[in-house]
């Protein structure tokens, strides 16, 4: 009896892709439904569109935002999910900026209709993980802040203080602000 060899490599070629194959469509499925678990419960039908994404717009600001993560919903409405790693479960509103200004640059660049609302999701050190829904700020709001802020690099108008101590204290022009003394 003659075995032939090459048809026998061929067959065990052929089997071992097909089990790393079956091995990889068994992993993405086990974390999309993982990801899924980790959704808010609004967002559990929705379909992930953008993961870690750049979006850009010139008009009305120039302005550059990276997503987190984006959800269609069923009715076609874009919901932002921002993650925080953090020791304190709160949301800050540098979160509601940062969500706001991904909201303008998104709906700028692409043109689909994004929630007044989005989520963060923060992740305490010992893994769990609490979602926020929060309202978010207008597109002028943000437009403002960005002018604002181009404003106080041009040197046209003096920042003001911080409202908290310890934003204050981390600040990296705290050296020659004129208000530290007062902190």
């Amino acid at each position: 009896m003659t075995t032939n060899w090459p048809a026998w490599a061929l067959l065990m070629l052929a089997l071992g892709l097909g089990m790393v194959v079956a091995l990889r469509r068994r992993r993405a499925a086990l974390a999309d439904r993982m990801e899924r678990a980790s959704r808010p419960s609004d967002l559990r039908d929705a379909e992930l569109i953008y993961l870690e994404k750049r979006f850009n717009t010139s008009d009305p600001v120039r302005l550059s935002a990276r997503l987190d993560r984006a959800y269609r919903m069923p009715s076609g409405l874009v919901v932002l999910l921002e993650l925080k790693t953090r020791s304190v479960n709160r949301v800050f509103p540098s979160d509601v900026i940062q969500l706001s200004a991904q909201k303008l640059a998104l709906e700028r660049q692409t043109g689909q209709l994004v929630a007044h609302h989005g989520y963060v999701v923060a992740q305490m050190p010992d893994g769990a993980r609490e979602a926020h829904r929060v309202q978010l700020v207008s597109g002028e709001a943000v437009v403002a802040l960005v002018r604002r802020r181009e404003a106080i690099l041009a040197g046209r108008i003096n920042p003001r203080p911080a409202a908290s101590v310890g934003v204050c204290s981390a600040c990296a022009y705290r050296s020659i602000c004129p208000d530290r003394l007062g902190r």
